[in-house]
C-alpha cells in the first residue's frame, strides 16, 4: 500500500486494524527489516516477517472485536512522524485503554509504519500525585 502521507498511513493502520485486513496490515509496514511492533503486555518483535505473523495471529482470530483510535498528538519532521494517541479496544466480554505511539518513515514506497507500541493505562496515583 502506497500512502502519500503520516496521517494516511496511520488511518490505513486502523482501518486494517478494524476490519482484520491481514493483507493491508502486513503491506503497511517498514520492509527493511528495522521496523519494530510492541504489543500490549508482550516484548518488541523485530523485523518484517515476525511482526507480519504476529499481525496474522491477532487478525486471525476468530473473536469479535471492536477498535477506536484518537490522535492525540503528530510531530513530522522531514521523513519521520510520530504520532502518539489512544486505543480503545473492546473484544468479546473484554476491553482495554492504550496509549499509543506510532512512528512513520517516508519510503519510496510512501509512508511505512516503523514502530507501533501499545500499552495498558494503568491509573497509577498516590496521594502526592502521578507515579510517573
Amino acid at each position: 500500500m502506497n500512502c502519500a502521507t503520516a496521517i494516511d498511513a496511520e488511518d490505513e493502520f486502523y482501518r486494517a486494524f478494524a476490519h482484520r485486513d491481514v493483507v493491508a496490515m502486513i503491506s503497511l509496514w517498514a520492509a527493511d527489516g528495522r521496523a519494530v511492533c510492541v504489543h500490549p503486555g508482550a516484548e518488541a518483535i523485530s523485523g518484517h516477517a515476525p511482526i507480519a505473523e504476529s499481525w496474522r495471529d491477532i487478525l486471525g482470530d476468530d473473536g469479535h472485536f471492536d477498535i477506536v483510535h484518537q490522535r492525540l498528538s503528530r510531530l513530522e519532521d522531514g521523513e519521520l512522524a510520530v504520532h502518539t494517541g489512544i486505543e480503545r479496544i473492546r473484544a468479546d466480554d473484554r476491553s482495554a485503554l492504550l496509549t499509543v505511539t506510532n512512528v512513520f518513515r517516508k519510503t519510496g514506497d510512501g509512508w511505512k509504519i516503523f514502530l507501533h507500541h501499545a500499552a495498558p493505562i494503568h491509573n497509577l496515583s498516590t496521594a502526592e500525585g502521578a507515579v510517573h
